[in-house]
């Protein structure tokens, strides 16, 4: 099979060659100095890692029988065209889900702490530093509650460490009579609502964290009613995708300080404009979409994406689909 792949991070180039070249797997990597479309168009498996796979990408691949996400998100993938062509679509749903709520505990705690508004002024190493109060108090996170959009792989992990701090865990799903028996315990969760009662849990939360995929459900999930519902002194958390959030709302009700704060992995435009209003605030912090990204995560991810080319190749059907084919 004619296998090319699209990605950048060198550290991911590095483990995806040494996966399938210990499985004899013949792969090439895009040279994104080039044109794009004619390094691909013969293309039968295509490894994703940031690119958008569109109608134009599908078209120029006629032999193209898998495009193999190298992350849970498939938003910037058209499933329903590549279903319509017969072509695969697999993700990688659950080898980053430690390093993500890792991560996410990072941006809840740097909020909470109060880090950015009481950052040195100077550099801290220079010897000019003198202990004195903070200007701005942190505050515990045992006793709180945290609010998880999202009871999948990710959504679970963040809420075992939240139980860890001692906080109350509170969750939003899709699905919840499915984590209904036993679930409470089970699910490291106080109580699960389905998503009709999210305006009863907003006000609940001293934390809300969003761990859902993008979809036409969840663009806009969070706009300028849900961020009134939240306490004034919440904050808001999303490593998801920006877009399950409304970016207008967002930035007016932190420039009204109508929440706390909020702390994101992900943006509406990646890279961020570094001009964009939100990146003025105090009470908002950006980390560069690399909640997901570290050795362990990277690894794993090779291993399941190998794993799917392996049964490609076999002709059996990849283990992580995300689409359904007739």
């Amino acid at each position: 099979m004619i296998i090319k792949a699209l990605v950048q991070n060198l550290e991911f180039k590095q483990r995806i060659t040494e996966k399938l070249n210990h499985s004899n797997i013949p792969f090439e990597f895009v040279n994104y100095s080039e044109p794009l479309i004619p390094q691909i168009q013969d293309s039968e498996i295509l490894i994703n890692s940031v690119d958008r796979i569109d109608r134009q990408i599908i078209n120029s691949c006629p032999n193209l029988k898998l495009v193999q996400q190298s992350g849970i998100g498939v938003d910037g993938i058209d499933i329903d065209y590549c279903s319509e062509r017969g072509i695969y679509v697999a993700n990688v749903p659950m080898a980053n889900a430690i390093s993500v709520a890792e991560h996410t505990f990072l941006l809840i705690l740097y909020l909470s702490k109060n880090i950015k508004l009481n950052s040195f002024s100077s550099n801290p190493n220079s010897g000019a530093f003198i202990r004195r109060m903070p200007d701005h108090m942190g505050i515990e996170l045992s006793g709180k509650t945290i609010l998880i959009l999202g009871l999948g792989v990710t959504g679970i992990e963040v809420a075992k460490r939240a139980k860890a701090f001692g906080m109350k865990v509170i969750a939003v799903t899709k699905h919840p009579f499915t984590k209904t028996e036993g679930g409470d315990k089970k699910y490291f969760v106080d109580s699960i609502f389905g998503v009709d009662k999210l305006p009863q849990a907003l006000p609940l939360a001293d934390i809300v964290s969003i761990h859902t995929p993008l979809n036409n459900e969840t663009e806009n999930m969070i706009s300028k009613k849900e961020m009134d519902l939240m306490k004034k002194s919440a904050y808001l958390i999303n490593v998801a995708r920006a877009p399950v959030v409304n970016h207008e709302a967002l930035f007016i009700s932190l420039r009204d300080k109508n929440i706390a704060g909020a702390a994101f992995d992900v943006f509406w435009k990646e890279p961020a404009d570094q001009n964009d209003d939100l990146l003025k605030l105090d009470n908002f912090l950006l980390t560069p979409h690399i909640a997901g990204w570290t050795y362990e995560a990277i690894d794993s991810i090779s291993d399941i994406i190998r794993i799917n080319i392996e049964r490609m190749m076999r002709g059996q059907i990849p283990l992580t689909l995300v689409n359904h084919i007739d």
